[in-house]
């Protein structure tokens, strides 16, 4: 086995988990997902040897270089769609969110739920908090909330609501949890600054700070919302059958307390927009060195586009069904 193989996986409404070999856009395995549901999302460890997929309601764990293609771990708890999954850093946890209106917080290696935030309407989407105490989690609703969460503590410590009763698709936490970034169901962005004070008088305060929103694919449903890796990029997919690179410029002068002047804000500039698929564009995936963007589309397709050039350089075929998630991970050690 390469030492540092690229880990590349896309999923959706056939039934099948689809690994590739990226450079060559051919198919290397196909993992039967033998539920009736189809598959909404997937994460990869950071050691790349687990898989996780979310379904309904469901979530199966399998060993990507193991010879067999059953899960080697199913968490069941959730009573609906999962929405969302991801793996904390050291792998030795799972965050997922559900249409039952719950987040769940997983314990991977006693295979069980350690807590269970209720939620007030349908997680649409979680990122966990880059913080070493991997404590925190951010979601978005149905309702229109962004909301924060201490899955430790069982409790929402901050909300903002842009647009009341406009569903939040997506959200998204930069590489250094300074900013949160979500997108609703009418094509509009909103950016926030994260703040969190651990202060020993007053104890852990956390904020979201206004910061920037604007309208990314006109009025379109925004699928997905994700920084790269070294945090300059943005990429935001949508139901207007493209994706948009952004590049993100901080604000030179910015405070350290986290508050800021007039015109003392980054800049979101338009670098690319994608335009390849002909149907929905639900995910996608930046390289660890964020060169590069995977996308895919329910037009049963997948593509690698250059981020710099906003070229397509390669096309994955072989879904007989639309992809609704991708999951790439080609970290060096």
């Amino acid at each position: 086995m390469d030492e540092n193989p690229v880990i590349l996986v896309t999923a959706g409404y056939d039934h099948t988990i689809r690994m590739w070999d990226a450079l060559k856009s051919t198919c290397t395995r196909t993992i039967p997902y033998t539920t009736e549901s189809q598959i909404n999302r997937m994460a990869l460890s950071s050691d790349k040897h687990y898989l996780a997929v979310a379904g309904n309601p469901s979530v199966s764990l399998y060993d990507v270089f193991g010879p067999s293609d059953s899960p080697v771990l199913k968490l069941d708890g959730h009573k609906a769609n999962v929405t969302a999954v991801e793996f904390t850093l050291d792998y030795k946890f799972l965050a997922t969110s559900s249409e039952d209106e719950t987040i769940r917080w997983w314990d991977v290696y006693a295979g069980n739920c350690k807590r269970v935030l209720k939620n007030d309407s349908v997680v649409n989407d979680i990122a966990i908090h880059p913080d070493p105490r991997q404590e925190l989690i951010v979601s978005c609703d149905q309702k229109g909330a962004v909301r924060v969460w201490s899955w430790r503590h069982k409790e929402n410590r901050c909300e903002v609501v842009p647009r009341p009763d406009v569903a939040i698709r997506s959200v998204a936490i930069s590489p250094n949890g300074q900013l949160v970034v979500a997108g609703n169901d009418l094509g509009q962005l909103f950016m926030y600054r994260l703040i969190i004070d651990n202060s020993p008088q007053t104890g852990r305060i956390v904020e979201l700070e206004p910061y920037l929103n604007f309208h990314a694919h006109g009025d379109s449903r925004i699928m997905r919302v994700l920084f790269s890796s070294n945090g300059y990029y943005l990429a935001t997919c949508s139901a207007d059958q493209s994706t948009k690179l952004w590049r993100l410029t901080e604000a030179p002068n910015a405070a350290v307390n986290g508050t800021y002047e007039d015109g003392d804000r980054a800049s979101v500039d338009l670098m690319h927009t994608l335009v390849y698929h002909n149907r929905w564009v639900w995910d996608a995936a930046f390289s660890r060195d964020s060169d590069y963007l995977v996308t895919v589309s329910t037009d049963t397709r997948a593509a690698l586009w250059s981020v710099y050039t906003g070229e397509i350089i390669r096309e994955f075929k072989g879904h007989q069904k639309g992809i609704v998630c991708v999951a790439l991970n080609d970290a060096t050690a």
